[in-house]
């Protein structure tokens, strides 16, 4: 594959789920990076990072980096993640009886917070040409765990009910209302348990980069496909994710960035079932990191 091809496959993997009729959502990512060279192959970091964005989420995590070749880079990481949930409603509504007898309402869920634990492993492939232009490929199986939690659920209801029939019109058939109270009593409030589970996705990155000696900015494109492992026995793209940014590097160690990330949600995973989302994140990315 020459290198006009491989272009042309990321952005056309890029371009794809634009087509899809979906949902738009903006927010901000901060990160902030702390590296140490052990060797000269070998590296070691500390990563923080906050997204606030519709599931707000906070994660620290460790990493290291071993560069047995020139073209190649292979990493260990883990991951702490804590996620925010924003309030949420499930529609109960129920008009299978109807004009019998049905009721109207919905499940709450209050905002709440939880943790996971994610651990990956990566390869990452590097070549340069003509002294300028960096082209990387990099592979990474990423393993999710969350633990069992709890979350309180209210239960909204509104029940309509048939009447007798009056001489007021014939065509018209009255029915009983009943409103719904506005205090919740204890049969109208229970707690959800949301079992542990577990993710494994397989991220495959290509990333073009400028790169050239004595230049302070390194401006880059890329493009990653996020595949679902844990689904069946095929693997499930459940998002594409597009950057493009910069990077500019000063006084030798310190380096900040300025990205726009775009994910195109393709499939979900909730409850244990596959869910077609047409839903777009973007977001400003801006970023940190401290090398010595």
């Amino acid at each position: 594959m020459t290198l006009r091809q491989l272009t042309l496959a990321s952005l056309l993997l890029c371009a794809a789920p634009l087509l899809a009729e979906g949902e738009d959502e903006f927010g901000t990512w901060q990160e902030i990076g702390i590296e140490k060279a052990i060797t000269r192959t070998w590296d070691v970091g500390l990563d923080l990072e906050y997204r606030a964005q519709h599931k707000a989420r906070f994660s620290a995590g460790l990493n290291t980096t071993y560069k047995p070749i020139k073209y190649l880079k292979l990493g260990l990481g883990y991951n702490f993640l804590y996620t925010g949930r924003p309030d949420k409603y499930n529609d109960k509504s129920d008009y299978t009886n109807y004009p019998t007898e049905w009721t109207e309402g919905y499940n709450s869920f209050p905002a709440y917070w939880y943790p996971r634990h994610r651990f990956y492993a990566e390869a990452t492939g590097t070549v340069k040409l003509w002294k300028w232009l960096r082209i990387s490929l990099r592979e990474r199986y990423q393993f999710t765990r969350t633990k069992a939690y709890s979350i309180d659920r209210y239960r909204y209801r509104m029940k309509y009910e048939n009447a007798e029939k009056t001489d007021f019109d014939e065509n018209w058939e009255p029915y009983t209302y009943y409103e719904l109270e506005t205090e919740l009593t204890h049969d109208e409030w229970d707690t959800k348990e949301v079992l542990a589970n577990t993710d494994q996705v397989l991220r495959s990155r290509l990333k073009l980069e400028y790169d050239k000696k004595r230049c302070h900015f390194s401006p880059y494109i890329s493009a990653e496909a996020h595949n679902s492992v844990s689904v069946g026995d095929h693997m499930l793209l459940q998002k594409v994710r597009a950057a493009i940014g910069c990077g500019y590097k000063f006084r030798k160690r310190n380096e900040v960035s300025l990205s726009y990330v775009a994910t195109f949600y393709m499939y979900d995973i909730e409850d244990g079932e596959v869910i077609r989302d047409h839903d777009r994140r973007h977001a400003l990315c801006i970023g940190y990191k401290y090398s010595f």
